[in-house]
């Protein structure tokens, strides 16, 4: 795969959320560059974000990996997704999604939950927190 040089948040974003993925699935470097026919050190290049993914790798990550391309892009805000369009307006201060690592945390730990009943419960309390302390400063 061809990569260009490439130090851009959007470009660190998309490769924590790849570094992200491999890690949930379990994978490690060399197994992920065997999936794009990159070297290791050329997957680590692209989960540090010092090397720009194309379109055509995130395509073949995505149907490899089994994930939508759009994965690599949630989270994004603010002035790392660019400016806001015509009917856009930025995000207020303070609203901004839980950062990646704790994102990655809380979806590691909800993966080791092999209980359906356990998961909703898991589930309902997350929710039940979001919707019961939202409205109060981030410390």
């Amino acid at each position: 795969m061809r990569a260009m040089k490439d130090t851009s948040p959007i470009n660190r974003h998309i490769g924590a959320r790849l570094r992200l993925l491999r890690e949930k699935l379990g994978l490690n470097q060399t197994e992920l560059g065997a999936i794009l026919d990159v070297t290791y050190q050329q997957a680590q290049k692209y989960e540090s974000g010092a090397v720009r993914l194309s379109a055509e790798a995130l395509f073949l990550l995505s149907r490899r990996l089994s994930v939508d391309v759009a994965y690599f892009f949630e989270g994004l805000t603010g002035h790392a997704a660019g400016a806001a369009g015509f009917a856009e307006q930025p995000a207020p201060y303070g609203t901004q999604p839980a950062s990646l690592s704790d994102a990655a945390r809380l979806d590691q730990a909800f993966s080791r939950i092999r209980s359906r009943k356990a998961r909703g419960h898991a589930v309902a309390l997350v929710e039940l927190v979001a919707k019961n302390f939202s409205d109060e400063l981030a410390e």
